[in-house]
């Protein structure tokens, strides 16, 4: 009872901090979440079932990956109608009884938006073609830069992230259309400001039924340069076909992009002042590029941890990715952290399964908004799928395989016969269910990590310290709360002085959280006088008592106010 209690406190604590700061900002994959039907997809009414599994852990926000009306070709992120729900997933009153089940809750909703491409079936295009309907400069047309015999050639040399040329020959329109990713997908034209007019527009639509943000899609493909001009090739690349062949100065986060960014954001603002809408933002950038997409209403995602670190990578690494974002923000400039996603390997498989709970530990306890991607609180592995089970194209399957939530059939994600992407067989010992009984889970881990977090989500302090090669630490501190993470990323145990890298630490210090791995209780005390031994590939959240104490006295006080804000959920 107290772990919830305390989460409901830390709303009622933070409830001056914008909720885009304070949240935890969870990714659904909706057709891997929960199939309310049985056709083995996973669906809205699916999400709705699991939204008291999401508040009881924490959770403040969720995003949906797209569920809009989609040709499929690229997992939805090629939209025919941004203002349709592909039936697969249900209907526009299936997203409203989400919406509102979730601000029962006291929950916020996210959808993801797509800006920078269509599907080559939305109307748009087919208008666009035919120069109908004052369509005709919607997307990025250009003629052909000569001709070979009777062959037109590209306007440029510009890559698509797909592979092969950015430029598809239309045979009705007689020009070329830019396409930076599937030629399915054609790039509008955001120099045309009816373009950014009818985005807007869509938002508005989801935001006056009461969507609180959107995530918004691959952000630096959406202007290119004026004058078409190529762009450098690697002279060491030998696949002169590929985009990572080419440095992109020229298509990718032009000036005229993070204009388009700022007149969303002045959108948001003029809105509704009162109930403030959010954007985050898709930039697979450098970090300079990307921070510049800070504004009031919508930041950056930072996938430093993502790009930069690898299994292999040590203490000062580590300790250097996170100094240099953090120095990098302007001091009005929220910072949040991501470690997994829906096109990225999960983490207990990309940094192995003993650094689970250290990496929830960072997104957690580092300053700023957390991001966690479903099924990573429970420490779910990417599965092996079979050739004739593959669905996505470029290899992202397995870390989109359904949520295991218990150990009856399809991990309780489905009752149908075969599900749309197999779900992993160690879901006999990974689940929800199961997790959730034993206090050494990573479930109740991560979400005595939310407890902790709460304590100190008003505040941007931060010290950060290496213990030789292999252990990294940093400390928290605001008011009376202190908080110390200790990782070691070594694969052998490691002793650390702490009082040797933090002032005025506490005597004694007492385990908040340990890692599975970690060979201590929670409670265990931690004799700051003497060297601490830090177990191989292991993390300790380590808390002063007076800290400890609070939240045990606060707990017990509120247990039964819980039990009253449960069965009046609307209040929370």
């Amino acid at each position: 009872m107290i772990l919830p209690a305390l989460i409901c406190l830390f709303h009622l604590a933070n409830a001056d901090v914008p909720w885009w700061k304070s949240n935890i900002l969870y990714q659904v994959y909706p057709r891997s979440f929960g199939d309310s039907d049985g056709d083995g997809n996973g669906d809205i009414k699916g999400i709705i079932s699991h939204v008291p599994y999401l508040h009881d852990i924490g959770i403040g926000t969720i995003w949906l990956s797209p569920i809009y009306d989609s040709p499929w070709k690229d997992m939805g992120y090629d939209i025919s109608d941004y203002r349709k729900v592909n039936p697969i997933y249900g209907t526009v009153a299936d997203l409203e009884n989400l919406i509102k089940e979730l601000h029962n809750y006291g929950m916020k909703l996210f959808l993801d938006l797509v800006p920078n491409h269509t599907s080559d079936e939305h109307p748009w295009f087919n208008a666009s073609r035919y120069r109908q309907d004052g369509k005709d400069d919607y997307y990025v047309w250009k003629n052909p830069k000569g001709w070979d015999g009777a062959t037109p050639l590209p306007p440029s040399n510009w890559m698509s992230i797909f592979g092969g040329s950015a430029w598809t020959y239309d045979n009705v329109r007689k020009q070329f259309y830019l396409h930076q990713f599937g030629d399915y997908q054609p790039d509008l034209n955001y120099r045309n400001k009816e373009v950014v007019y009818e985005m807007q527009q869509i938002m508005k639509y989801w935001f006056d039924k009461g969507l609180d943000g959107f995530r918004v899609d691959a952000i630096p493909f959406l202007v290119e340069d004026a004058e078409l001009r190529d762009e450098e090739i690697y002279p060491d690349c030998h696949q002169k076909i590929v985009a990572n062949c080419v440095n992109h100065i020229y298509t990718e986060n032009r000036p005229e992009t993070y204009e388009v960014m700022r007149e969303f954001d002045d959108f948001l603002k003029q809105y509704d002042g009162t109930n403030p809408k959010y954007l985050f933002l898709e930039a697979y950038a450098s970090l300079e590029q990307t921070v510049k997409y800070n504004q009031p209403h919508s930041s950056p995602f930072n996938f430093e941890l993502i790009q930069k670190f690898r299994k292999e990578s040590n203490a000062t690494e580590l300790k250097n990715i996170i100094d240099t974002y953090m120095a990098t923000l302007n001091n009005d400039t929220w910072p949040n952290w991501v470690i997994g996603n829906h096109d990225n390997s999960r983490i207990g498989s990309r940094m192995g399964t003993e650094m689970v709970d250290a990496f929830n530990m960072m997104i957690l306890m580092l300053p700023g908004a957390s991001v966690t991607y479903n099924g990573e609180e429970i420490g779910m592995l990417d599965t092996f799928v079979r050739k004739d089970r593959l669905v996505d194209t470029t290899g992202r399957d397995p870390e989109r395989t359904p949520m295991q939530w218990n150990t009856k059939k399809n991990a309780g994600f489905s009752n149908a016969s075969t599900t749309w992407l197999p779900v992993n067989p160690n879901y006999y010992k990974i689940n929800v269910e199961t997790e959730s009984k034993s206090d050494n889970s990573h479930l109740n881990k991560y979400k005595r990590l939310v407890q902790a977090r709460s304590n100190f989500i008003q505040s941007k302090d931060l010290q950060t310290v290496t213990f030789g090669d292999w252990v990294f630490a940093f400390k928290r501190k605001t008011g009376n709360h202190e908080y110390y993470v200790i990782i070691n990323l070594n694969d052998i145990e490691e002793s650390v002085d702490l009082k040797s890298k933090f002032d005025k630490l506490p005597g004694t210090l007492y385990v908040h959280t340990p890692s599975q791995n970690a060979l201590y209780n929670i409670g265990d005390k931690i004799d700051t006088s003497s060297k601490v031994t830090i177990y191989p590939r292991s993390a300790l959240g380590l808390s002063a008592a007076s800290s400890i104490n609070l939240a045990v006295s606060l707990g017990l006080l509120i247990g039964a106010l819980w039990l009253f804000i449960f069965s009046n959920r609307h209040l929370v």
